[in-house]
This record gives structure tokens, sequence and C-alpha cells, in this order.
């Protein structure tokens, strides 16, 4: 994987969504987050490029549309995706914790010319109840 793969969010072109899915009978996905391209929060940018190997980085006081506040999206020298995103207030619509693992945690991005999808699959918790669902993906 390769930064380019990420389309550019600053130039406003890509769509990104963040679904969790469950093992459970539950309706799937979960939680669909979708996070807009391009844009100002308050008085800044939304999205800022990473040095470094490179990424982007969101931030949304706002948590508009969908409750995301914070999402990180880095890829590693090794080609690896790393994610990190938070989220909060009534636009978060958060599934009943307590997952039916394997829990799977996919990243959409699309724009005009295509999409791309990363998934990672986290299959053992190391928490998981009402409270928190925390684990390493594998």
């Amino acid at each position: 994987m390769h930064v380019a793969d990420l389309k550019d969010p600053l130039a406003g072109t890509p769509a990104i969504a963040i679904c969790v899915y469950d093992a459970s009978s539950t309706p799937q996905p979960l939680l669909d987050g979708t996070i807009l391209p391009g844009g100002a929060c308050g008085a800044k940018p939304c999205w800022k490029a990473l040095g470094g190997p490179g990424g982007y980085r969101y931030r949304n006081r706002a948590a508009t549309p969908d409750g995301v506040t914070d999402l990180k999206l880095r890829v590693n020298g090794a080609g690896e995706l790393q994610l990190v995103a938070k989220g909060r207030g009534a636009n978060l619509k958060l599934p009943a914790l307590r997952l039916a693992t394997p829990v799977r945690v996919q990243l959409v991005v699309s724009d005009g010319a295509g999409t791309e999808c990363w998934e990672s699959t986290f299959s053992n918790a190391i928490r998981n109840d009402a409270g928190t669902f925390k684990a390493n993906g594998s």
C-alpha cells in the first residue's frame, strides 16, 4: 500500500468510511461512519498531511456528519495501513458492546475513479464488555 492509495482528502476528492461488522446476527454493518474530504472545521482545515512515510489526519470537534472527531491514516515504511479513529456525540451511532468475535473493521476510500477497501479482523479481544471493545488486528 502507498499513501497515494488513500486518494487525497486534502483536495476534497475521496469519500472515506469506516465500517464495523461482528459475528452476531444483528443487522450489519454495526457502525458505518462517513468522513468528508476537504472542508473547514472551525477556523482550520479538517485535514492535514502527516510527515514521514505519509498519511493524513482529520480533526472535527463538531463531530459531523457521523460522529467522527479524529481520524489518523498513516502508511508505515512496510506499506501497512495504520488507522486510529475517535468519535463522540449524538451523531455517532455506536453498536451495543460485547461484540461477537471475530470483529471486522473496514476502511473504504472512494472517488469517481474507483473504490479501495482495507480490512482488519479482530479475533481475540483484549477487552470486550459493555463499555469497551479493545483488540489488536491481524
